[in-house]
């Protein structure tokens, strides 16, 4: 969700934006038109700038406002696909997040334009990563033998669960530097209060993505699931389709929420 509204990315190295009377193509064919797969994306905290990764190393970033993009891929020489991406910090300033498929993470700075990567290091002992969530202050890392991992500094990581969960963690959305929730292919919400963590069988359906802010949320996944959190209670709301989602944004005050999916999927829910 950037100022200017939502993005999603899918196939091809496909871009595409909610413009006021439809959504458009802003990227055909991704980083440096070689067409890689995009399979996640995150903005700056002030949601000028959009960044998007995924296979063969492809990382780029978008600056909204301006429309111009600029091709970052394969930093460091890593040319593994990217599972998935945080950013923190305001546009021109930001810290960006990386982790692939050989439990790799790579952080970067951006300094007025130019990235300055850092050290790449490993937080699950080079387990294979599910998704990785940042904020102010904490990172946390999941993969897919049900732990988590979380750190302070990004050089030390510490396991902190999950106890109960010994099967695929799908996505980790921090609140806080304390508190976290995941969601889990067998349709689990887990929410991390700084020292334990507290289970919600939410849905027979495999939760795929989570969006979490203060008192709201969303959590989607197969067979078209959407549950959506207000103020304290989860519940499941209708849709209509079947088809699996993949990603999700809470809505603004001047933008819907959205959740987007298998071919091409995009619905959208006003506040």
């Amino acid at each position: 969700m950037s100022v200017d509204g939502p993005y999603a990315v899918g196939e091809d190295g496909r871009v595409v934006a909610r413009r006021s009377d439809s959504w458009e193509i802003v990227v055909e064919d991704g980083p440096g038109g070689a067409a890689n797969r995009l399979s996640t994306a995150a903005v700056t905290d002030d949601g000028r700038h959009v960044w998007f990764a995924g296979s063969s190393g492809a990382i780029s970033k978008r600056d909204v406002p301006g429309g111009e993009g600029t091709d970052h891929s394969a930093p460091k020489q890593k040319t593994s696909s990217w599972e998935d991406i945080a950013v923190v910090g305001a546009s021109g300033r930001e810290r960006i997040h990386l982790i692939n498929g050989s439990g790799e993470l790579l952080s970067g700075a951006n300094r007025g334009g130019e990235i300055e990567w850092g050290d790449v290091v490993k937080p699950a002992g080079g387990v294979d990563p599910t998704a990785i969530g940042f904020t102010n202050g904490a990172g946390f890392v999941s993969d897919t033998n049900g732990s988590v991992y979380r750190t302070t500094d990004e050089k030390e990581w510490e396991r902190i669960g999950i106890p109960e969960e010994d099967g695929t963690i799908n996505d980790v959305a921090p609140l806080d530097s304390r508190t976290a929730d995941v969601v889990t292919g067998t349709g689990t919400i887990f929410t991390y209060n700084g020292s334990n963590w507290i289970r919600l069988d939410a849905s027979q359906h495999g939760l795929r993505t989570i969006d979490r802010e203060a008192d709201r949320g969303f959590a989607v996944g197969t067979s078209g699931t959407i549950y959506e959190l207000d103020d304290a209670d989860w519940s499941e709301q209708s849709t209509s389709t079947s088809r699996t989602l993949y990603g999700t944004a809470l809505g603004t005050s001047d933008y819907a929420g959205v959740a987007v999916g298998a071919n091409g999927t995009i619905l959208e829910r006003f506040r």
